[in-house]
């Protein structure tokens, strides 16, 4: 059963017209306006260069010709459910669309120097019966213009529901017809220019069985995802998954709706490839207007740079030149580079712009080398099959990813020659299977160099790198906790240097199971101190989780000590001063020191007062625990007075 809407047509000011019912675009009707669409181009920025790498093409003056914008307007032309209504009685889809796309591609040829620039062009999924005429007559649109159909990356909507996931179930009758006559759908459409963007994912229907059957070369995040996941992090962890699964895919990822710095910041962390929205640049409607290089985006990166570490020195120093080879280079070319170039197995692809879609392997192209007149028939224009026939996916990644994410990306790419690697978007080289192993290892070795041997968490060398990151990070709230053990020395001269270790080993582990992964930092400062950031989490679930821990420690280290010195619930030791007294089993406590969103700390020293006087009130307090908020330099800690009759506090001499 079709799907049918409710556009949000907009109702004119004018009080008489209201009572009769009518609105602006009922005035002006489908003819006028369609005649009067105005297509705008939206900027999408690379992430990491900071340079608006392609642009979308969307209607611009959809509330001047009466709707609230312009997927109401689609909506309301392919509406044709009230023969009264003249906005609604028949579908005129196919006319605005056919304007749409001739529009976009006039105006995206009068932005100046545009090549390697990307124009995303929508086709509405209810006119995909026609799609075959519609690609065909924007490519007559292309070649008018003088545009090279490359130049081109079609986009598909997810809001709008291009098939049934019941179709495709095994038991469906028609689940193979339902799934072949998909593949040709996008097959149709990649038939342009060999690139497909899946645009709105996860607002619509079907989102996993639409992204692995289309297996679109760029993902474009719904701005769901993205608006409040700097605050929330169920929004945030939905983000990283779903970016994490489209890389796996081979896609890349355009987050939409980026509005402020602090959604920058999310998306880019996340590891998405590009942004689109207000901070990437507002609508233009002339194609000299276009912004082609972002300052602000640029100062972002930079700061973000200081506080996150890329491996780009050390996937750079790996990966191997390799000339590629262009898109539409004929089939003679390619047996050319092979048979001079004997010890190669695949060369890699680009289109015109010198973006990477693919390798061609000599495995694939045997079957013809070794027939009669294989080479010969490939070689012909007219009855071979092109280059393009050929290209095989491979992962694909930035040299500033994470060299954990792209042996992620290959191990899921099973069967892949390489990683190719590009720069702002441009192939660079690749990185093969053993290349990519000696960045792992370098990264490794760098990372053990600095490891606490005992406890396997990194020292002091990279707590101290990540508090420098933190102090120049304003764009999110942070939390550092600084943990230490009660009567550490007394148990460790009762039972000897052995156990000690063990209960460095089993906070070590509580840190490792406790603590999440994501947005925080773990580290070992020596002896029984520790260390544990948090960013953009909010206080209270710093305190839940640290408190946790602490709990969780003192119930399990208590198996470290005799029978007797459980049931008396304390031992018989001398203290520092050399006193013999009673002293509690051992216990962890905690000084959380919370860092606002904006916070003006400096240095570490106009922080380490305050750690230093929470530590004194923490092992005072019953549960071991002690927050601040850092409000500058004169913060002055809790009072550190101890709390009467806890039972954790020492006894008098014994």
């Amino acid at each position: 059963m079709p799907l049918r809407y409710k556009p949000r047509i907009i109702a004119t000011r004018d009080p008489r017209d209201a009572i009769e019912g009518g609105t602006a675009a009922r005035r002006l009707g489908w003819d006028r306006i369609v005649a009067d669409l105005r297509m705008a181009l939206e900027p999408v920025v690379g992430t990491h260069s900071g340079r608006t790498l392609g642009v979308e093409a969307v209607i611009g003056n959809a509330p001047e010709l009466g709707f609230a914008s312009g997927q109401d307007l689609l909506d309301c032309a392919h509406d044709d459910s009230d023969p009264d209504d003249p906005l609604r009685c028949d579908d005129r889809l196919a006319d605005v669309e056919a304007a749409a796309h001739a529009r976009a591609v006039a105006l995206f040829a009068a932005v100046p120097d545009r090549a390697g620039l990307k124009l995303f062009l929508n086709l509405d999924m209810r006119l995909r019966g026609r799609a075959a005429a519609i690609i065909e007559t924007v490519r007559e649109h292309l070649d008018r213009h003088g545009i090279p159909p490359a130049a081109v990356v079609v986009e598909i909507s997810e809001r709008l529901a291009a098939f049934s996931t019941e179709d495709l179930c095994r038991t469906a009758p028609a689940a193979d017809a339902t799934r072949r006559a998909l593949l040709d759908l996008f097959g149709t459409l990649r038939g342009l220019s060999g690139r497909l963007a899946l645009g709105d994912f996860g607002a619509g229907y079907a989102s996993l069985p639409l992204l692995t059957l289309a297996r679109p070369d760029l993902v474009k995040l719904d701005r769901y995802f993205i608006q409040g996941a700097a605050r929330e992090r169920g929004r945030r962890l939905a983000l990283n998954t779903l970016t994490n699964l489209a890389h796996l895919l081979g896609s890349q990822v355009v987050a939409e709706g980026v509005e402020t710095a602090d959604e920058y910041h999310v998306c880019r962390q996340a590891g998405c490839d590009y942004v689109q929205g207000p901070l990437a640049g507002g609508r233009v409607f002339a194609g000299a207007h276009l912004d082609r290089d972002h300052a602000d985006i640029r100062a972002l990166n930079e700061a973000d740079q200081r506080r996150l570490d890329t491996d780009a020195a050390l996937i750079s120093a790996q990966t191997q030149a390799l000339d590629a080879i262009t898109l539409g280079s004929s089939m003679a070319t390619v047996f050319e580079r092979f048979r001079a170039e004997k010890d190669r197995t695949f060369f890699p692809v680009v289109d015109p712009s010198g973006e990477p879609v693919g390798i061609i392997r000599e495995l694939d192209l045997k079957e013809y080398t070794y027939s009669l007149y294989g080479k010969e028939l490939l070689s012909n224009r007219a009855l071979g099959r092109t280059l393009d026939a050929f290209v095989a996916r491979c992962p694909i990644a930035d040299v500033n990813t994470q060299a954990e994410k792209i042996l992620e990306l290959f191990s899921a790419s099973a069967g892949a020659d390489c990683v190719l690697i590009t720069r702002d978007r441009q192939y660079s080289g690749f990185l093969s299977a053993a290349s990519l192993l000696k960045v792992i290892n370098e990264k490794n070795l760098a990372l053990a160099r600095d490891q606490n041997p005992l406890s396997r968490l990194p020292g002091n060398t990279m707590i101290n790198e990540y508090i420098s990151r933190m102090l120049v990070d304003r764009s999110a709230s942070y939390a550092i906790a600084y943990l230490d053990f009660d009567h550490f020395k007394p148990f460790n001269d009762a039972y000897g240097y052995r156990q000690g270790d063990r209960a460095i080993t089993l906070f070590a582990e509580l840190l490792r199971k406790m603590i999440p992964q994501a947005d925080t930092f773990v580290g070992h400062v020596g002896g029984d101190d520790f260390f544990v950031g948090f960013r953009a989490y909010p206080r209270d679930q710093v305190v839940a989780q640290v408190s946790a821990l602490v709990r969780r420690f003192q119930r399990d280290v208590e198996s470290f000590y005799d029978e007797t010195a459980r049931q008396r619930r304390y031992i018989i030791a001398r203290d520092r001063d050399g006193i013999e007294r009673r002293l509690s089993l051992l216990t962890a406590s905690a000084a959380i020191v919370e860092l606002p969103q904006g916070h003006s700390a400096r240095s570490v020293d106009e922080i380490a007062g305050l750690i230093a006087g929470l530590k004194r009130a923490a092992k005072a307090a019953p549960d071991k625990v002690a927050v601040a908020c850092y409000a500058g330099p004169d913060t002055d800690p809790p009072d550190a007075k101890p709390e009467t009759g806890t039972g954790t506090g020492d006894t008098a001499p014994a």
